[in-house]
């Protein structure tokens, strides 16, 4: 995903960001966050990234919906996610949604 494209869906998705010169760096400080090569050998990780960039996408899955993507695409299921937040679905898409909206502050 470029960053172009990321920009246009975070503004797509109301993420209000104030008007800098510097809008590039905390765009940039989002991708090093979510997309380091690093972290994908963490099956953690990369199940949270990729949710992450489903949410900016504007698709955040249901429960049912992400099982059978985690299946199909070798993430955790739902329940291994909870279970390592240790929250809920629903506020872990709240927690994945401060945490964008934070990045961008």
């Amino acid at each position: 995903m470029n960053k172009e494209l990321l920009y246009y869906q975070i503004l797509n998705l109301g993420i209000k960001i104030k008007k800098s010169s510097n809008i590039e760096e905390k765009l940039e400080n989002i991708i090093k966050k979510y997309y380091e090569e690093t972290d994908s050998l963490n099956p953690y990780i990369n199940s949270k990234n990729h949710l992450v960039s489903m949410m900016i996408e504007g698709k955040f899955p249901t429960v049912d919906r992400w099982d059978k993507i985690a299946k199909e695409e070798g993430y955790l299921s739902h329940i291994s996610i909870e279970y390592i937040a240790g929250c809920n679905w629903k506020k872990l898409k709240k927690n994945l949604m401060f945490e964008l909206k934070e990045i961008i502050k």
